[in-house]
């Protein structure tokens, strides 16, 4: 039976023109405060426009609801408020086509369920800053990571701007000197692509310059084994999709949305990233096609999961093949075969599900959010973690905890990558 989620936390054997970056970096906005920090006016419009986005996201969360997620505006950020809001007023021009013009509802026992699994997160940091299971440290570190940054927290900034601060620069300071985190951590292709896309939205919050320098060093060697591992020559049905090492000759669809999202974020950041690199990787999801079943699978020619159908219809959403006809039936399978806490990989399917679901919008956004969220709410346990999967290759409670909080984040919408 062919696996399609952490296989990477396995010990299964493999079957293994650089295109111009798009303007500087984009520059952090403090949260806190309300301030728009050191913004540079010559990035592409359209970076100009997420910016913005995040900006009002963060700003509206924030001024709007006061929950255990959110610091205190500080005094100088209380006194900029009337300001903040007349600027929202005239950026709405900008970011029309960019914020749904209806924020999904968010439930006060999420935030609650949130800020408890934030705390429980914080409680296991280790003292060089790193989150470990025993091993797989780079991984984990990248998936936590994520998600505080996914509510908010950036470097410095939030009630947990020192955590994110500290394993931030753990996951710098661990980058090898070829890039390939995946043989610092045993994690292979999947740390690989977590990592590199967790450095990928710091750095679009890292205000610190001297810090900023050494993560786009990181960033980019990072960058270079995955786009490297996609220009392995493989046959046309594993054409431009990635595997469990960067050597390998065939790919799966799970670890090809990993990293094709990596990707994806370090080009938004000036990262050179080939051009054709995208179309690439929406040719091989497209291979993963099964018609009869009306779903995306793990591998061509496999059965269709939850999770793979759901990875499936992310990528073609954020890799600009949002028109493609195999969505409609895909929504379908999406909505027809729910996530139960039974599911094989249910941590990682209820991640890619939701996320499939958001960008789907109404009426499947609604059915697919509401059973997540009563399944997840059930899972979390006293000390505010979540319950280990029933599935050995989702190894331990930071994995789940940190899967569970990036599922539960997703209305927030403040991770740029999964931005539209």
């Amino acid at each position: 039976m062919k696996g399609c989620a952490a296989r990477e936390f396995g010990n299964d054997p493999p079957s293994p023109h650089r295109g111009e970056g798009r303007g500087e970096g984009r520059r952090a906005l403090n949260v806190d405060d309300g301030t728009w920090r050191g913004t540079r006016m010559n990035v592409p419009l359209s970076r100009k426009r997420r910016d913005v986005a995040r900006f009002v996201q963060v700003t509206v969360h924030r001024l709007s609801r006061r929950s255990p997620l959110s610091p205190a505006l500080s005094p100088v950020g209380r006194g900029r408020t009337l300001l903040v809001l007349i600027s929202l007023t005239l950026l709405s021009s900008i970011v029309r086509a960019q914020v749904p013009t209806t924020q999904p509802e968010v439930s006060p026992g999420v935030d609650s369920a949130i800020a408890k699994g934030l705390a429980f997160l914080d409680r296991q940091q280790l003292e060089n800053g790193s989150f470990s299971n025993g091993d797989l440290r780079c991984a984990m570190t990248g998936l936590v990571l994520m998600s505080f940054l996914s509510v908010g927290n950036t470097p410095d900034v939030g009630t947990y701007g020192s955590t994110v601060r500290r394993a931030l620069d753990y996951l710098v300071a661990s980058c090898p000197a070829n890039g390939y985190y995946g043989a610092a951590d045993n994690s292979r292709m999947y740390g690989q692509g977590i990592v590199t896309l967790a450095l990928a939205e710091a750095y679009g919050v890292e205000t610190d310059e001297a810090s900023r320098v050494k993560l786009r060093a990181a960033l980019g060697k990072a960058v270079g084994v995955i786009v490297a591992a996609q220009n392995v020559k493989k046959d046309d049905n594993s054409a431009g999709g990635w595997r469990y090492l960067p050597e390998s000759t065939d790919s799966d669809l799970s670890l090809s949305g990993w990293n094709a999202l990596a990707l994806r974020a370090a080009r938004s950041d000036g990262i050179a990233v080939p051009d054709d690199s995208p179309p690439r990787t929406v040719q091989f999801v497209l291979k993963c096609w099964n018609a009869p079943a009306s779903g995306f699978s793990y591998q061509p020619g496999g059965a269709a999961s939850p999770a793979t159908n759901a990875v499936g219809m992310l990528a073609l959403y954020l890799l600009k093949s949002a028109d493609r006809p195999e969505l409609a039936p895909a929504t379908k399978f999406l909505v027809d075969h729910p996530v139960t806490p039974g599911t094989r990989f249910p941590y990682y399917s209820f991640y890619y599900t939701t996320q499939a679901a958001f960008h789907v919008g109404e009426p499947s956004w609604s059915v697919v959010w509401k059973a997540t969220q009563e399944q997840l709410l059930k899972l979390q346990e006293t000390d505010g973690g979540w319950s280990a999967s029933p599935t050995a290759e989702e190894p331990g409670r930071i994995y789940s905890t940190s899967m569970a909080l990036l599922t539960l984040s997703v209305p927030y919408r403040l991770l740029p990558a999964y931005q539209r």
